[in-house]
């Protein structure tokens, strides 16, 4: 049974610091990486957010994933926003073309490990364009 703890715990750890040291990375590949941010509103719940800003243009995205699976010890190799903003863009109502482009990138993600830092790449070209 203790092994079976073990094996929880380092799948748990594992997983969680792949995320971690994925997103670090993301952080430097990608200059329109503004701000990183993980919380937990409930117990259960664990967030991601990320912001992505074109310094050039003003125009800034607030995605929010839902990580939750790392509480399993699952890596979220399916993860997609469960939440998206376009800020500080004229039109701010859901059809937003820069919001469709985000949906498009993401549906065409294959799933996978280093996922995020795929999806941080979809959305970082996006917001640059």
């Amino acid at each position: 049974m203790e092994a079976l703890g073990l094996e929880v715990t380092r799948s748990l750890l594992g997983n969680s610091l792949d995320v971690v040291a994925e997103v670090q990375k993301a952080q430097t590949q990608f200059r329109n990486l503004a701000d990183i941010t993980f919380s937990a509103p409930t117990v259960e719940k664990l967030e991601l957010q990320l912001h992505f800003m074109n310094f050039t243009t003003g125009k800034k995205v607030k995605l929010t994933l839902d990580v939750s699976c790392l509480n399993r010890g699952v890596y979220p190799s399916e993860v997609v926003p469960s939440q998206f903003a376009a800020l500080a863009v004229p039109a701010k109502h859901s059809d937003d073309p820069l919001l469709g482009e985000i949906r498009d990138a993401v549906k065409n993600l294959r799933a996978g490990y280093m996922r995020i830092i795929r999806l941080c790449g979809c959305i970082s070209q996006v917001v640059q364009a």
